[in-house]
């Protein structure tokens, strides 16, 4: 059974060509080639995988095997050498040790004094979720010898193929690589849901299931030690890039400092220009995980994280503007149903972009003809000639092949370029108006997006698109007056884009099939404050219909330290009922008007010891009285700054516990009659 077994592990094993052509070299003792590979990357990527094909491989060239299992060497240099010791006695010698994560304490000595007593002509493969020491590369006698490899996901055309042998419809390959991004694990499980899905199931948009996301939570995420390090996991789950500001949006300077050090250990996190950043396959697995377990919280987290980058983009620099309106449109995504949708158009094919250049002008034309026929192909080669540094070009990582673009105009009143494009017909009136647009100021075009989506599709990239554009272009001089889209379809999905402020400015239908229309943002009517905060308002709403949609229930568990957390938010919101309405504790207390009964109640109370007054004067000066800064607060109560700290937190430190205590008796009330029911 065994062969078969290997068989069948043989024939499913999809690409890691190069890294088997690699391993080969070194079975060979090629010139040059390594003598050891060290293979790390997130749990889920195919380690383990790779390693058992190297191991099939090597045995088919007549090579002896010796596998270890990190998981049950653990720290002990004894039971390692052990495991290792039949390489002294095999001929021709291949040492795979698996799971390297769990004895990784033993690397320097497994490097320093046990690797060097191997035979000569011993391969060495190790396989774990860290990255190895800088020692095995730095070092010069080992650097000739060792070779890392950062295991990527798999292409869309591996993940293609994996799909199709576990029996996945082809119309459902883009979608459940969306999510997976390339991650075999995630594609293995997803095969399982999905391979059996009858074909008249095919229109119905695929999602992960939660035993999906919790089967990845367990195998590839780190457990987090603390409520606050588990803060930061979701934090880093949410957004772009992580930085100690979105960390300090729930925690304290201090524990924002250590789960920011806690989080460039792991495996799935690299360190960025503008934040950490967390693996796309983990970040879909946390938030959707954290957005499942409780919709309430994740939404009040959304809109605290938003409300940090909303207020921090004044203070932009010129350099970073593109990946600030990237990352607040990125949160933006929580407004959509599915993050999937808005996130994977194209599906998670890796990509990169950059500016328009003439040699890539056929690959284009060629784009825009294949996508809506010549007469398409001959307007993009128009704006070409006339704006190519609107277009921004698509490619594919791995071959740098160019596949998609998308086209921002900028123009202005007395441009001429306008009249050989007739969706443009009605932009040109509008530049035209008397006083409309004023000397250097400007309207953006968001023209082409090629390949064309679905329509729904379509609505979500244009909208993210054109508000990337906008921001942009507002941050740097504030020329911008008006933003246009053209898009087919415009009677369906003018509703969708009104939820993004895009009203129908003019029907076109002398463009292609009569369906298209023009649709219009005034940023002089909805400035982009204003428009920002409207979407903070949406945001505010979706947690609430997220909340809704839970139904009321019984409250989930809730730690001592995230009840702790949860006051102080909400006394940090006390004035702002929006805000206060998205607290986890209104799932405890029922409703705001509860919940701050309940904190009015317990400050009253405290208030009979003597030795509180002080504090909890502090807290109310701050916090209940009116929305002030700590220091106004301090100078109204006429305390030494350091003194009004002490008391302050003090007094929020009196509130918790004592509200914590009330909570914790009413659940133990609540059990006590339950039993006797």
């Amino acid at each position: 059974m065994a062969e078969r077994v290997r068989q069948f592990s043989r024939a499913g094993f999809v690409g890691r060509a190069e890294y088997r052509r690699v391993f080969a070299s070194a079975l060979a003792g090629e010139p040059g080639a390594p003598q050891v590979l060290f293979v790390h990357g997130p749990g889920g990527i195919g380690k383990s995988a790779l390693l058992r094909q190297l191991a099939d491989d090597a045995l088919e060239r007549g090579h002896t095997v010796v596998w270890v299992d990190g998981e049950y060497v653990l720290t002990s240099t004894t039971t390692l050498a052990e495991a290792v010791a039949p390489v002294h006695t095999s001929t021709r010698p291949v040492l795979v040790v698996d799971g390297f994560e769990h004895c990784q304490a033993l690397e320097t000595w497994f490097r320093d004094q046990l690797l060097p007593t191997a035979p000569e002509d011993t391969v060495v493969v190790v396989a774990g979720r860290h990255r190895p020491e800088p020692r095995w590369t730095l070092g010069p006698g080992w650097r000739h010898l060792v070779r890392t490899i950062a295991l990527a996901p798999l292409t869309v055309d591996e993940a293609g193929d994996l799909l199709t042998q576990r029996g996945v419809p082809g119309e459902l390959h883009t979608t459940v690589n969306s999510f997976a991004a390339g991650h075999p694990l995630t594609l293995c499980l997803a095969a399982e849901e999905t391979a059996a899905t009858p074909a008249t199931a095919c229109d119905t948009p695929w999602e992960p299931s939660p035993q999906v996301v919790e089967t990845l939570l367990a195998r590839v995420i780190d457990r987090a030690p603390s409520a606050a390090h588990e803060y930061g996991l979701r934090v880093c789950g949410h957004v772009r890039h992580t930085t100690m500001g979105l960390l300090r949006t729930g925690l304290s300077e201090h524990d924002a400092r250590v789960v920011f050090d806690w989080l460039t250990e792991l495996p799935y996190v690299e360190v960025g220009r503008h934040g950490l950043i967390c693996h796309e396959l983990v970040r879909e697995v946390l938030d959707s995980s954290f957005k499942w377990r409780d919709p309430l919280v994740y939404a009040e987290v959304n809109l605290r994280l938003w409300r940090h980058l909303l207020d921090g983009r004044s203070a932009v620099s010129d350099d970073a503007i593109d990946v600030a309106a990237k990352d607040l449109l990125y949160l933006s995504r929580y407004l959509t149903s599915s993050s999937n949708e808005s996130l994977a158009f194209r599906g998670r094919e890796a990509l990169f972009e950059s500016a328009y250049l003439p040699e890539m002008r056929e690959d284009l034309l060629r784009l825009a003809r294949e996508d809506r026929g010549e007469e398409h192909a001959r307007l993009v080669a128009y704006w070409l000639d006339r704006q190519p540094e609107g277009f921004t070009v698509h490619h594919r990582a791995g071959d740098l092949t160019v596949v998609s673009f998308d086209v921002w105009l900028r123009l202005s009143p007395g441009t001429d370029e306008l009249g050989g494009d007739p969706a443009l017909a009605p932009v040109q009136e509008y530049l035209e108006h008397a006083g409309q647009v004023k000397p250097g100021e400007h309207v953006g075009v968001a023209r082409f997006h090629v390949p064309a989506l679905s329509s729904k599709h379509y609505v979500i990239e244009v909208t993210l698109h054109t508000g990337y554009q906008s921001i942009k272009s507002l941050h740097r001089d504030n020329s911008l007056v008006a933003s246009f889209v053209p898009a087919p379809n415009a009677t369906i999905v003018a509703p969708h884009l009104e939820a993004y402020d895009l009203v129908l400015y003019r029907k076109i239908p002398e463009v292609e099939d009569g369906s298209w229309g023009l649709f219009t943002r005034d940023w002089r009517e909805t400035p982009l404050g204003h428009h920002l905060e409207r979407a903070e308002r949406k945001l505010r709403l979706a947690g609430m219909l997220g909340y809704a949609a839970q139904g009321a229930g019984q409250a989930p568990a809730i730690s001592q330290e995230e009840f702790f957390t949860a006051v102080k938010q909400a006394l940090r919101d006390w004035h702002d009922d929006e805000a206060i309405a998205v607290n986890r504790l209104i799932r405890v207390y029922g409703d705001v008007g509860a919940l701050r009964a309940a904190v009015v109640t317990t400050v009253d109370a405290l208030r009979r010891d003597p030795r509180s007054i002080k504090h909890l004067r502090a807290v109310q000066a701050t916090h209940l009285d009116r929305d002030t800064s700590q220091r106004a607060a301090a100078a109204r109560l006429g305390v030494p700054f350091s003194s009004y700290r002490r008391h302050l937190q003090a007094g929020i430190h009196e509130i918790c516990d004592a509200l914590w205590r009330r909570h914790e008796e009413n659940g133990v009330q609540n059990n006590r009659n339950s039993s006797a029911d």
